[in-house]
């Protein structure tokens, strides 16, 4: 499978845009299934249209490779992370988008990164460890923090020792979901580094719009505030990699695997821009 379905010309190893699919998940906390979204993604994404009318730019132009799906569901945590760390190591000259899988793909994907993280997600995920594992899903903020600024935007459900740590580490920011404002988020992406990676948890987006992910929240994003955010971030700041996860394809679940395909076209597009417009 390929990313929209691109002919070889359009899909191959010169390409600037790579996509990683992600196959795994492990001791989740509520519902199942992420490790089945990036097949999902990629397949709805053949029915998109090439030319991104909002950004005025085809991303397929500068080429879009899709990678050999990871599938690391029999490998325990750590060494699933380091698997993905490696690979995208490989790929450091491209632009990668990985599709997941749970939120712990993302330690994997900033490993060893300079940047900062933004993180769309309705949870701060700041334990310290979840189920005897420090790469827990619940965990991927706690460790990026240890090495990386995290602002972490939509949050809307946490736990009081979350709420602490955010109190205590002076590398984590939160904006609240129900905060949310154009004011305050450039505030804060004024506290970032130049090199910025985006992580989007589906779950920032209300279940009205993203019901298939392990634990919907209402109160959420809908996909005009999102695009409006990413706008922001690619504007301010150099966006070196993203990812998309958490989507769990179980039920009735076609259009958001088509929506989230066109997220994933619209990271693209708004990168395709700014090469454009820093030429």
């Amino acid at each position: 499978m390929k990313f929209m379905n691109l002919a070889d010309e359009y899909s191959n190893e010169n390409s600037k845009f790579y996509i990683l699919p992600i196959e795994y998940e492990k001791d989740l906390t509520y519902g199942d299934g992420a490790s089945k979204g990036s097949v999902e993604i990629i397949r709805a994404s053949e029915h998109l249209e090439y030319y991104d009318e909002q950004f005025d730019v085809e991303p397929f132009e500068k080429g879009i490779h899709t990678l050999k799906s990871l599938k690391l569901n029999e490998f325990n945590a750590k060494d699933a992370i380091n698997i993905i760390s490696n690979e995208i190591k490989k790929h450091s000259s491209k632009f990668v988008i990985s599709l997941g899988g749970d939120h712990s793909v993302t330690i994997g994907c900033v490993h060893e990164k300079k940047c900062s993280i933004i993180i769309l997600d309705a949870h701060p995920d700041l334990f310290h460890s979840w189920n005897s594992s420090q790469y827990n899903h619940r965990c991927v903020a706690q460790r990026l923090s240890k090495d990386h600024k995290v602002l972490s935007v939509g949050i809307r459900s946490m736990d009081k020792d979350e709420n602490d740590v955010i109190d205590e580490n002076d590398n984590v920011r939160i904006i609240k979901a129900y905060n949310f404002n154009n004011e305050v988020f450039l505030k804060e992406l004024n506290n970032l580094e130049n090199d910025v990676y985006v992580s989007i948890d589906v779950d920032c987006f209300d279940p009205s719009f993203i019901r298939n992910t392990g634990t919907p929240e209402p109160g959420g994003f809908f996909w005009n505030d999102v695009i409006g955010i990413l706008e922001k971030i690619f504007d301010k700041k150099n966006v070196v990699g993203a990812d998309i996860v958490e989507f769990a394809p179980k039920e009735n679940f076609r259009s958001e695997a088509f929506s989230l395909a066109k997220l994933c076209h619209k990271i693209m597009a708004l990168k395709f821009k700014n090469i454009k417009l820093k030429k």
